[in-house]
This record gives structure tokens, sequence and C-alpha cells, in this order.
């Protein structure tokens, strides 16, 4: 159960359903909604049930009679079909195993206060392990918490299918809380086809600026001159915000890498390569290196979740200094 408000309607889930925080059944988010999530735990199948902000007003149609608006309400809910006080909707949410019932995990000590940390919320700030207000404490006092994105390469030859690959992860790891960007290695000089000819930002751009940026109310897009070619770094400095990028290309570049292969061109770029995750395509037969299937985006997912997301950093996990550490329900598109 997760509710999204510490007001009263909390004590009336936790009172009707038996859920409650000491037996790790209820988890608070604080977003400030009349909100609530029902997770079936063996099933990942989840409902979220939100108050209508208008019932209120609807309440003096169904008493009218009452007395007081807060009798009014209380004879009116009563009595108001459902589709008026909720919206229901289907949800989807990533449950981490640290979040469970019953799970116990490994108790670590915070470095800083030496304050005993269970359930897995230690961060890491450079060599050190902290608990959170430590690691807060260290933000305040040191400049800007390194929380960069993690990278991962998605590499093959032409026509493998790398796009298809990430098309398809994109949705999966954002349906698990996760901010996703992309980047797509271009092998021709601009103009590129991104910026539609005649346009005002495209005749800014073919009048001389070295520079353009085209702002819109939800998306701001960028163009610059980069007379030797930006670094795939820097591109990723510019893309702050996001939990991990998955990059097209670059497969000369340092760095984790999924190499896509095909049943027509079964050709490896990257045999051999020390930070090669794993392969999605036909088996290789090197038992040193995980396989997928192209339909096995779930497992996929897992397994960058398990070795990539999750796996040992020096970097903070910059979201658990700000949000819940869990993935926040979505309702289902």
């Amino acid at each position: 159960m997760l509710v999204e408000i510490d007001r009263c309607a909390t004590d009336a889930i936790q009172a009707v359903t038996g859920c409650s925080l000491g037996k790790r059944t209820l988890k608070f988010l604080d977003y400030g909604k009349m909100a609530a999530t029902f997770v079936n735990t063996e099933t990942q199948h989840a409902v979220r049930v939100l108050a209508k902000d208008d019932a209120r007003e609807l309440a003096r149609l169904y008493a009218p009679g009452a007395a007081t608006p807060a009798e009014a309400q209380k004879q009116a809910y009563a009595a108001m079909p459902e589709e008026l006080l909720f919206s229901i909707q289907p949800a989807r949410i990533n449950i981490a195993e640290e979040n469970m019932p019953g799970f116990r995990g490994v108790r670590v000590i915070c470095a800083s206060c030496g304050e005993g940390i269970n359930l897995r919320r230690e961060v890491r700030v450079g060599e050190r392990t902290l608990c959170i207000p430590c690691a807060q404490r260290s933000l305040g006092s040191h400049g800007e918490l390194d929380a960069r994105p993690k990278v991962v390469l998605i590499v093959g030859y032409k026509k493998v299918g790398k796009t298809t690959l990430i098309e398809r992860l994109i949705p999966e790891l954002s349906s698990r809380g996760y901010r996703v960007g992309t980047v797509k290695h271009h092998h021709s000089d601009f103009p590129v086809e991104v910026d539609a000819q005649g346009t005002d930002s495209s005749r800014h751009r073919r009048a001389g600026a070295s520079g353009v940026a085209l702002v819109t109310p939800t998306d701001v897009a960028l163009f610059r001159d980069t007379p030797g070619g930006a670094s795939l770094e820097e591109v990723v400095a510019a893309l702050h915000g996001t939990d991990i990028i998955l990059a097209e290309g670059f497969h000369q570049a340092p760095g984790l890498k999924i190499e896509v292969l095909s049943a027509p061109n079964a050709q490896r770029r990257c045999a051999g390569d020390a930070q090669l995750l794993a392969t999605v395509g036909p088996a290789t037969g090197d038992a040193s290196i995980a396989s997928f299937e192209p339909d096995a985006i779930k497992p996929l997912a897992d397994f960058i979740e398990r070795s990539v997301l999750r796996s040992r950093s020096e970097n903070v996990v910059a979201s658990r200094l700000s949000t819940p550490p869990f993935a926040a329900a979505r309702a289902a598109v």
C-alpha cells in the first residue's frame, strides 16, 4: 500500500486494510495528493485510487438539506456514485527487494555519524558510505553532489536492431521509475534533418548563428557548432536530470556496452571488449557474456538494473536524497 498524503485518509486506509509502516506493508510518498495505490505483491498488479477534487462541490446536490458543508459531505459521500468520488486506474509499480515486507539485508555503519543503516538506504560519496542525512550535509558543504547518469552504449553493425532495442527499453525502464535519456551517434555532417528547413530556428542557423536554442513550453532543443565534434561526455553532461542514458553507437568509446547481433549478420564489433555487458540476438556461445533474445525486454531491463543502475558506484544515488527509495506508482497508459 502506497499513500501520497499524511492526512486523515491515510489513517482510514490503515484501519481498513491493516497495513502499517511497522509491518512494512504501508509506504508514504510525500506528494500532497489524496491518493493511494493498492498493490498485490504476489502478482505486482496495482490500482491507484485518487479522490476527485470536485466531489466537495457536488456534495450539495446529493444532500441539499444538510445544515453545514461538513454534514453535506458526510451524507453525500455515502450516496454518490463511485465514479464521481474517485478516479480509479491500473498502475505500474516496481517494488525493490529491500522495500518488501520481511526483507533483512546487511546492516552497515555510516562513516560520518557512526550510526547503523538498514534496508540498503546507505549512499556512497566518494570513498565513504554515508546515511542519507550525512550525505545531505555533505552536499551542503561540498557543492553539488555528483549525480551523473549511468551510460550504456548500445552498439552493433547497421540494421541489426539497435534503435528498436532502445525504443523498447525506454518505456520498460521508465515504468520502473527511472528517467531515461538517449544519444544517437550520426555519421553525417550537419544539417541533419532535425530542424525543418524554413523554420525560424533553421533560418537563424543558416544565417550564421553558431548556436541556436528552440524553446517551447515543454521542450528545449539546442543546435550548436562543434567543429571538432562533441564528445560523448559533453553530451551526457548536457542531459542532466536523467538516471540512465542509452547511447546508440560509439562502439569505439570506453564505457559499458550491450551489443546487438542479427541472424543474417552475426559478426561482432566488441568481442573481447572488457566492458561488454551482454549481447542481444543469436547466442554467441560465449558463456562469460550474458545473452538475451531480442524480445526479452523485461529480463534485459532486470539485468541493466542489477548490473548498472544498482551496481556499486562512487557516485551518490541522488534520487535517494530527494525522493522515496522506491519507484512511485504510475498510472498505466
